[in-house]
């Protein structure tokens, strides 16, 4: 007969494995649930030619789509900074001194304050967008018969933020982010933010001293919305060039889009893509820059051309957020 087997002795002083696995994990879901989504602080008209793809996938949910041009409802945690950015910049305190800082405002080449203003957004950075005004057939400042004024411009120096590197870098990078009301009304053409260098207000219009590289909308072919990069370069004269024209078309469905342009001073070449997707390369259409330093962000956007007639038919309205600049490609 075999001894009876004994029972095995409990050894004092040990917790049991499962507890404690259990015990750590509530304790870093309350941990989390404290600590809640991180935030990112806020750190010359030109001339027009006459006017005679789609996203890949948005970034953002729907929201609820009403005619009134006010800031969504509700939307996902604010989007961390992009990987590599070297500056990136919000609208929180637009307007202020401060604001002006972050984000090296030049002294000159500003216009139309009184249609840019601070919105408060959930989902972007900062909790504010910028939101633009764009009055009923109204178009560049040097419209003269526009009977209203409507969108804005200014331009940032990378020097003054202390970013000699990317000013005189072969590349930059720019991306933002955009959202367009729906039933936007996109009239014959208009400006979007983009890239410059040279002396601010040489990059566009009749003195081309500089270059830029803006984005654009346009109607070409029962297509109100088509995008491309508008470009002017010193070896240009009168009006800019049209560069990708329909590569892209920019959604009036009131979500958040993100676009992304890459200009090589060294091979004039230009990439953008949006949402995330390649749109349009065009290899050397800004050839000849190369000795012209990267401004920075020519925030940019009107209706226009320069006569009424580009302008839409009411006031209009578009919103901005989470800029930033990357010696590469951030997506």
């Amino acid at each position: 007969m075999h001894p009876p087997a004994s029972r095995p002795r409990r050894r004092r002083g040990r917790s049991r494995p499962a507890v404690a696995t259990a015990l750590t994990a509530a304790a870093l879901l309350a941990l989390d649930a404290a600590a809640g989504p991180a935030t990112a602080a806020a750190p010359a008209a030109d001339r027009q030619a006459p006017a005679t793809s789609r996203p890949h996938r948005t970034t953002q949910p729907p929201t609820p789509t009403t005619p009134a041009p006010t800031p969504t409802a509700s939307a996902p945690a604010p989007a961390p900074a992009p990987t590599g950015a070297a500056w990136s910049g919000g609208f929180a305190g637009y307007g202020s001194e401060t604001w002006r800082r972050a984000w090296g405002v030049a002294g000159s080449g500003s216009w139309g304050g009184g249609d840019l203003t601070e919105a408060a957004e959930t989902g972007v950075r900062g909790g504010a967008a910028l939101r633009v005004r764009y009055g009923a057939r109204s178009s560049a400042p040097s419209c003269t018969d526009c009977a209203d004024t409507g969108g804005g411009q200014f331009s940032t120096d990378l020097r003054s933020l202390g970013l000699a590197d990317l000013a005189t870098g072969r590349t930059l990078d720019l991306r933002y982010r955009v959202r367009f009301p729906a039933g936007h009304d996109w009239g014959k053409a208009g400006k979007l933010p983009g890239l410059y260098g040279g002396p601010i207000g040489e990059a566009s219009g009749g003195n081309h001293g500089g270059w830029s590289t803006r984005f654009m909308w346009r109607g070409r072919n029962g297509v109100p919305d088509n995008g491309e990069v508008y470009v002017y370069t010193p070896a240009g004269e009168g009006y800019g060039v049209d560069s990708g024209l329909g590569s892209w078309t920019w959604p009036a469905d009131d979500r958040w889009h993100t676009v992304e342009q890459l200009v090589d001073r060294t091979t004039g070449d230009v990439t953008v893509w949006f949402d995330g997707r390649q749109v349009h390369s065009a290899p050397g259409v800004v050839a000849g820059i190369g000795s012209i330093p990267f401004g920075g962000i020519f925030f940019s956007t009107f209706y226009g051309g320069h006569e009424a007639a580009w302008g839409p038919a009411s006031v209009q309205y578009a919103y901005f957020a989470d800029f930033s600049l990357s010696a590469g490609v951030q997506h």
